[in-house]
């Protein structure tokens, strides 16, 4: 009986682990450590985003979501509703207005 139940529960977390997925993300619009705090925080927030890891020099990240709570266009919609580009998304023009001014581009400073 016990190897039964064990058998189960093993195979229960093979397949939810599949469901699990990593992408890249490209944040060429983030200037500063807040644009980092603020992309990690709106991420953070989702349900389904299991881990997010922003690399503010190389202006990219990871995210390690369950596909069977949310998908990329939702977490990249909710990275552009907050005033940042990503992977060739542009930022809701809206909020970045909103942004404070280190976490703009030098052009519109």
């Amino acid at each position: 009986m016990k190897s039964i139940i064990s058998i189960l529960a093993a195979g229960l977390l093979i397949s939810c682990s599949g469901d699990t997925k990593t992408a890249e993300l490209k944040l060429e619009s983030m200037q500063c450590m807040m644009c980092s705090i603020n992309v990690e925080d709106a991420l953070a927030e989702l349900e389904g985003v299991k881990k997010v890891e922003v690399d503010l020099k190389g202006k990219k990240g990871k995210v390690t979501y369950k596909a069977s709570l949310i998908d990329m266009p939702a977490i990249e919609k909710a990275i552009t509703s907050i005033g940042y580009s990503v992977n060739d998304q542009k930022a809701d023009s809206e909020a970045y207005s909103k942004l404070d001014i280190c976490c703009k581009a030098p052009v519109d400073q």
